[in-house]
């Protein structure tokens, strides 16, 4: 080839676009990278990686007769790099999407020379996956895309912004696929699991500050109507979560003395915006023993299970067979003799400064009691403490002694409270391991601190 007809050709190249932005380089999505700089008989196909790449390969250069290999321009040694991958994958169900296809590489080259150039690199995959499901986190990320295989049969050159006819294009290999992200992280993605008892794990990995306040979802106005009543029992109020997914779990709250399902509500909204349905159930007689309390207690959890089959209930198909008993003062002692009285049934205890005589020596369900350091009315020495070391060795239990505490002190939802009972609730009853360092001890706050958690 003459001195001449290179310049000519080098030119003629420059002024139709051979720049290094043409080439696929830094593009966003949505934009494949450029071959037209470079010819041979090859140019690179992107490799399935993440986000749709670019939608268009580079246009080509004006390309002479014939091309001679040359680095750039006419007949490149190395075909055009593929666009950088979408960004984002597809929209994502239980996991996260796939990411789309990667960008291509340069559609056309040069006039190719005798033997092809290396195919194109293929696109980057997608940085993240599609969004998940209705709940969870942010997707993982996409694999990169393979590397473009040896060119192929050289095609007809296109026209880049109405220039002349480029040379013979290469036709790239085909590189190997990357991989989507992954859905379900701890945000917006897909579940994170199933608990043990049958509903998907959810939500944002708990923190110090957001297990002291409402979970992630919207509790429904509660409601009596409907319910099966029971000579055991004066009324029973739920609270259940109206956006969450089944299975629910059912806790049952038994009122101290004098007490009436009025105080509850605090504890009743925390649970059911974590996925829990609460039945707060008041006693015939403010004034009857715990003995009373924890029938009744019962009696409201069987009632409460056939919302699960009750045409017209809002909880119809919604809840578990999972059963857990909590209380404060003679309800959180009636709580405790619920789950020694049924055994194999109750899933869990909590006890909220518990007055307690006896009865917890066939207890088998996770056993959660939180008490003040100065409640006069429930001395822990003669009940918090008793039933914690009452309960058997194998069963998994903790004990939460608050510094300063009052009978009063686990009645209402706290910064102590709240992070332990959910945390319990959780780890224990759900099997979500992301909440098990919310049950070590506090570094203050507390008089005394027992646990058999593992």
């Amino acid at each position: 080839m003459s001195s001449r007809f290179a310049l000519s050709s080098c030119l003629l190249a420059i002024v139709v676009g051979c720049s290094g932005a043409d080439q696929g380089v830094d593009k966003p999505a949505g934009r494949g990278g450029s071959g037209n700089a470079t010819g041979g008989a090859s140019g690179g196909a992107g490799g399935s990686g993440g986000g749709t790449g670019g939608s268009t390969g580079g246009s080509t250069t004006t390309g002479g007769t014939t091309g001679s290999g040359g680095a750039t321009g006419t007949g490149g040694a190395t075909g055009g790099s593929g666009g950088t991958g979408g960004s984002t994958g597809g929209t994502g169900g239980a996991t996260g999407g796939t990411g789309g296809t990667g960008g291509s590489g340069g559609s056309t080259g040069g006039t190719g020379g005798a033997t092809g150039g290396t195919g194109g690199s293929s696109g980057t995959g997608g940085s993240t996956g599609g969004t998940g499901g209705a709940t969870g986190g942010t997707g993982g990320t996409a694999g990169t895309g393979g590397t473009g295989g040896t060119a192929g049969t050289g095609g007809t050159g296109g026209a880049k912004d109405g220039g002349a006819t480029g040379g013979t294009a290469g036709t790239g290999g085909g590189g190997t696929a990357g991989s989507g992200g992954t859905g379900g992280g701890s945000t917006d993605g897909g579940p994170l699991g199933t608990s043990k008892c049958g509903a998907p794990l959810f939500g944002a990995d708990p923190t110090e500050t957001s297990i002291n306040q409402d979970g992630p979802l919207t509790v429904a106005a509660s409601y009596t109507a409907g319910l099966p009543t029971s000579s055991d029992y004066k009324t029973l109020t739920v609270y259940y979560p109206s956006n969450g997914t089944g299975p629910y779990v059912m806790i049952a709250y038994a009122m101290g003395l004098t007490e009436s399902s009025g105080l509850f509500g605090g504890w009743a909204k925390r649970m059911a915006s974590y996925g829990y349905v609460v039945g707060l159930v008041d006693p015939n007689d403010t004034n009857n023993a715990g003995e009373d309390r924890a029938k009744g207690q019962w009696s409201a959890l069987q009632n409460l299970k056939a919302e699960n089959t009750r045409s017209g209930s809002p909880l119809n198909g919604k809840l578990s067979d999972c059963m857990v008993t909590s209380g404060h003062s003679l309800g959180g002692g009636a709580s405790i003799k619920a789950a020694n009285d049924h055994p194999t049934d109750i899933k869990g205890v909590i006890g909220l400064n518990p007055y307690v005589s006896n009865g917890f020596a066939a207890i088998v369900a996770p056993s959660l009691i939180i008490t003040g350091q100065n409640d006069t009315t429930a001395p822990p020495a003669q009940h918090g403490k008793t039933a914690y070391n009452g309960i058997p060795a194998s069963t998994i239990k903790q004990y939460v002694e608050i510094s300063g505490g009052n009978h009063q002190s686990a009645l209402s939802v706290n910064a102590t409270t709240s992070r332990y009972a959910v945390a319990w609730m959780k780890y224990e009853v759900d099997g979500d391991a992301r909440f098990k360092t919310l049950l070590d001890k506090l570094a203050s706050g507390l008089s005394d601190f027992q646990t058999t958690v593992k």
